[in-house]
């Protein structure tokens, strides 16, 4: 699951201003409570103006968001609200998710610290987080937990702010008890007081906001909830807010992102989870995470997995195999006897069975192979032929977080491809069998410890805006957890991430009380380290991994600024780089000239600087034909470059040379360092590769032997991203019209769409778009008007794990304006549908920077 918080500003209006305010419209994949809207006022309008309106109800004020939450009946439209004279802007008001996977496995949390040097600043330096308070937005806290506290806003007790602003709350003073578990696992990351977890902040001031329901079956919240929390949190004064949730769009206009950077604006650090959508691939950050300033947290994997284990005996002997279970609603992976394993094979004659098993796997385990389907396909098909349980095994190293659709009645477990291929090995040789008992516990060494979470979500944001900011432990993190489940459990997910940073910052605050957000912004970034990659030889790119692992000791200590800490490359030329002419070779690529104003703080001793770089790896979603990568779709990992450890040749590499500055700083001033950085020219552009690296600066002081590294992330990509396509291509049949079963219509131009045909149009995007307009066009092509849910703006690329496509109706109501509030209906004809998208960094009055596709012809009947 997932914590996830998605707002939509809306404007809504009344028939009194002569120009009315903008109702954003959501595609259809996009959740919203019903009649519900997030309306933004000007400055100087007051909320009487929108309750005097009959048939609007407000349920929430917000002061620093200057707006209302409202509910309207169905004889009121939204674009009424729109046109109430002082309405700026009218959202739905959408449903978020938590940012969490399924309980996983525990872990060292002390080995964790020694690798962020938390540690360090506990015992060498004495820190503890007293007296910086700390906001925490999540499901609520176990406030009764002995190791938070056993307590609530009683004297000395550690919760001293927060409430209920859930929807089931009947006062925001309810105090906030925990019915999920998210919120104290949270809140133990950041201040546990225990032997067995240690917070990172023990002694920090907290304050916890729920907005999430006991009541729902779903792990749900919405705009109104999240953005009254968030202002309770900043009028309560709050150094440091954290939030585990989002909302799936690469889109910072996102009001929850604008309000989040408005409290930066006033000095609240902002730390946010990116999200946990890494098996769709780039551009899947979430909102407020990529709110402007904000600190956006990856997730790297613990170094160390206590989980559960299975004993298979083979012919030769018994073997003990770690696994992580398939996550709810599927059943525990209990085998209490020994059982018979086999290696089914489909219709096809495949073992990787995505079809109809042949085999009688009545009574059996089925051992299957992930890859070319889902994790549901291939465990629905070993249900089908009788199988009690399916062990799938990977065909990567390391380990994922494995999830069924709901229709899986039987358990699942996921196992390291070593251990598959072992199995698979002893099932050739002869009979297999195992078990797992409940309470079978093994502690191992992570093979992807300290690496980056596959689920952690990637970058860039859809203008190439950098994130995540930074990386911390967020894999397979044990942490406290509501007495009545258990009291204490591990979880995976940026949700567990970000909490850990918010807890660093804590230190660093009491260390430096007079830091400002944006210096902390800055420390945390260039000082953190960049995140090794043993596949490749190179370290992350900065799209998956932001500066890298936190490294909260050398930021306490830092003793220079870097501005800026990070850079957003946006090539949008291609052109001779005239001014290096001196420095490098004439070459004709895109290129990008940056300053970098390096402040020594050091009051006593100059500092010299030497610069160096750090090539990390390129990443790209898509195959050499143009479609979204096949490695993507059936594995949901991205092809990478290099593809190994061999050496590559280095003009497949992005390169940075230093072309003008000084290297000698004196005590409390700074000098300007210019940078020439180059694309990796040896990739073809066909290939969309987003490349990265790590300007690293080696900073000594006089009198001292030991250099202080300093990071300066940045990440583009390597072609103009204008000339893209947002569609998702042709060859894998997108877009196309489809019917009740959403499956494609072979003959459309026989299609006839009456009163009972239901027929969509389906369509996937590969990237972002800022407008999204549907609509439909007669025999003469003449545009009679949107299509019900046809025109979106800020629209997020289609994310893997989600629904794999967008749906919109396709029928004889049409709508004349983008508010979607004039609509008339079609005369019987022959029309086609004409879907038009912006591509990236594309301007709406140029018709030119619009992706164009039109459907076959159809009729609509009588």
């Amino acid at each position: 699951m997932r914590i996830f918080i998605a707002s939509i500003v809306l404007a809504i209006a009344y028939a009194i201003a002569s120009c009315s305010a903008r109702v954003v419209q959501y595609p259809s994949h996009i959740r919203v409570k019903r009649n519900s809207y997030i309306v933004q006022l000007y400055p100087t309008a007051q909320a009487r103006c929108v309750q005097a309106i009959p048939g609007i109800q407000v349920s929430r004020h917000f002061d620093m968001f200057h707006g209302v939450a409202v509910s309207i009946g169905d004889s009121v439209h939204p674009s009424q609200v729109a046109n109430i004279e002082g309405v700026k802007a009218v959202w739905p008001n959408r449903v978020f998710s938590l940012q969490y996977q399924n309980k996983t496995t525990n872990g060292s949390g002390e080995y964790l610290h020694q690798a962020t040097r938390v540690h360090q600043a506990h015992t060498e330096l004495g820190l503890n987080g007293t007296g910086i308070k700390i906001g925490i937005i999540d499901t609520g806290v176990d406030y009764t937990h002995p190791d938070l506290g056993a307590c609530w806003k009683t004297p000395n007790c550690p919760w001293q702010y927060g409430g209920s602003y859930a929807s089931d709350s009947l006062s925001p003073n309810d105090p906030p008890m925990d019915c999920m578990g998210h919120g104290t696992h949270v809140s133990g990351i950041i201040a546990s007081r225990g032997d067995r977890v240690k917070g990172v902040a023990p002694q920090a001031t907290l304050g916890m906001y729920r907005v999430f329901t006991c009541s729902s079956e779903s792990a749900d919240t919405n705009d109104a909830n999240v953005i009254a929390a968030m202002e309770a949190a900043f009028q309560d004064g709050h150094d440091i807010i954290s939030m585990s949730l989002g909302s799936e769009t690469a889109w910072e206009e996102d009001p929850v992102a604008v309000l989040a950077s408005k409290f930066v604006d006033a000095g609240v650090v902002m730390v946010v989870a990116n999200g946990n959508s890494g098996a769709s691939g780039l551009l899947t950050a979430s909102t407020p995470a990529v709110g402007r300033n904000v600190i956006s947290v990856g997730s790297v994997d613990n170094w160390n997995i206590t989980s559960a284990h299975a004993i298979f005996t083979t012919h030769t002997g018994q073997h003990s195999v770690l696994f992580l279970p398939s996550a709810a609603p599927a059943p525990p992976f209990i085998i209490a006897n020994n059982t018979l394993v086999v290696a089914p094979t489909d219709n096809t004659g495949s073992a990787l069975p995505c079809t109809n098993i042949t085999n009688d796997l009545s009574g059996k385990v089925a051992l299957i192979q992930r890859g070319e389907c889902t994790f549901s396909e291939k465990a629905l098909n070993a249900q089908n032929a009788g199988a009690v349980a399916v062990v799938i095994y990977n065909n990567v190293d390391g380990m994922v977080d494995m999830a069924f659709d709901s229709n899986i009645l039987i358990p699942g477990a996921f196992i390291s491809m070593n251990d598959g291929r072992m199995v698979e090995e002893s099932i050739r040789s002869g009979r297999t069998l195992v078990r797992a008992l409940e309470s079978d516990l093994i502690t191992v060494p992570s093979p992807s410890g300290g690496h980056m979470s596959a689920f952690s979500s990637l970058g860039p944001t859809a203008e190439l805006g950098l994130v995540p900011l930074i990386s911390a432990p967020g894999g397979n993190i044990l942490s406290t957890y509501p007495q009545s489940m258990g009291s204490y459990t591990s979880l995976s997910g940026t949700s567990m991430a970000a909490p850990y940073v918010a807890g660093a910052v804590a230190l660093l605050k009491q260390a430096r009380p007079d830091i400002t957000a944006t210096h902390i912004r800055e420390l945390l970034v260039t000082t953190a380290r960049p995140i090794a990659d043993s596949s490749t030889g190179l370290v992350s790119n900065p799209y998956s991994s932001g500066g890298g692992l936190i490294n909260i000791y050398d930021a306490i200590r830092a003793r220079a600024r870097i501005d800026p800490p990070l850079l957003s490359i946006n090539n949008t030329r291609r052109e001779h780089p005239g001014p290096i002419n001196s420095y490098i070779r004439p070459i004709n690529a895109y290129w990008e000239i940056h300053t970098l104003a390096i402040q020594n703080t050091d009051s006593a001793k100059s500092m010299r600087i030497s610069l160096a770089h750090i090539a990390a790896n390129s990443l790209t979603m898509f195959d050499k034909n143009g479609t979204l990568s096949q490695q993507l779709l059936t594995n949901q990992t991205m092809p990478t470059w290099p593809t190994n450890t061999s050496p590559v040749p280095a003009n497949t590499l992005p390169q940075v040379l230093g072309i003008r500055g000084n290297t000698l700083v004196r005590p409390g001033q700074s000098t300007n360092i210019t940078v020439f950085i180059a694309p990796p020219l040896g990739l073809p552009e066909s290939e969309r590769w987003f490349y990265g690296g790590f300007i690293n600066f080696k900073l000594t002081w006089d009198g001292e032997s030991t250099a202080f590294s300093h990071v300066v992330p940045y990440a583009g990509f390597n072609g103009d991203m204008r000339k893209l396509s947002v569609l998702a291509s042709a060859p894998i049949g997108l877009p196309f019209l489809a019917d009740s079963e959403l499956e494609p219509i072979e003959n459309v131009s026989e299609l006839t769409i009456s009163a009972d045909t239901d027929v969509y149009l389906a369509v996937a995007l590969d990237l972002p778009t800022r407008i999204f307009a549907a609509s439909i066009v007669d025999a003469t092509n003449t545009t009679r008007g949107y299509l019900p849910l046809g025109y979106s703006e800020y629209v997020g690329r289609t994310l893997l794990d989600e629904a794999p496509y967008y749906t919109i109706p396709v029928n004889r109501t049409v709508f004349h304006d983008t508010q979607m509030t004039n609509s008339s209906e079609l005369s019987a004809g022959s029309y086609h549908v004409h879907l038009k998208v912006l591509r990236p960094f594309g301007d709406p009055a140029r018709e030119s920077d619009f992706q164009i596709w039109d459907s076959d012809t159809f009729k609509l009947g009588d």
